[in-house]
């Protein structure tokens, strides 16, 4: 959906944008730059991937320029875009979002926040009546975190060996003699 490879932060400088007072198609475009770090596409290809005319793309980066949101500068003559192998002749500007890469952080805080929640509600009693033991500080100690893994199965004749190619064959006739097709087969039933 978004030109660059980072969604996180577009989506991040996305809200940002709308809660500025944006429109939701101008920060649509604000988003699409805020994907990559330092956005070098041209005004038309903005356009076109978000489906809007490229007058309103200006509109869009001027708007966000007075609001504080990006930061947008020319290419000096000759300059390479991040990624291109050769200079682009008809000029082009960098455009960087202020903040860019924030976003990742905030998306880890919250991911810590909801192990944290769960270490939490798994090691913590659940309350009255539940079985916990207090240490000498007074602070409860958990108590041992039942997993809902199920147990592992039991080894079977076919694992944790090595087979030779003899073993093998002599396996499989084994099995054929039996009329029984191989434990590793597709079930064609």
């Amino acid at each position: 959906m978004w030109l660059g490879p980072v969604p996180s932060e577009a989506r991040a400088v996305f809200q940002r944008a709308r809660e500025s007072g944006m429109s939701p198609t101008r920060a649509l475009v604000i988003g699409h730059i805020g994907s990559q770090r330092e956005m070098w596409a041209f005004r038309r290809t903005i356009a076109a991937a978000v489906g809007c005319a490229v007058r309103t793309v200006g509109r869009a980066i001027r708007q966000a320029k007075e609001a504080g949101l990006i930061n947008t500068w020319r290419a000096k003559k000759n300059e390479v875009p991040p990624g291109a192998k050769a200079p682009i002749p008809c000029g082009w500007s960098h455009r960087t979002v202020l903040g860019w890469g924030q976003a990742g952080q905030a998306v880890k805080d919250a991911v810590h926040a909801a192990r944290a929640r769960w270490l939490v509600k798994v090691a913590v009693p659940a309350g009255p009546g539940s079985q916990s033991q207090t240490s000498a500080a007074g602070v409860p100690t958990p108590r041992p975190v039942k997993h809902a893994r199920a147990a592992v199965p039991a080894r079977s004749e076919y694992q944790g060996r090595k087979w030779t190619a003899a073993e093998i064959d002599q396996e499989l006739e084994r099995l054929e003699r039996l009329n029984k097709p191989p434990p590793w087969a597709p079930d064609t039933s």
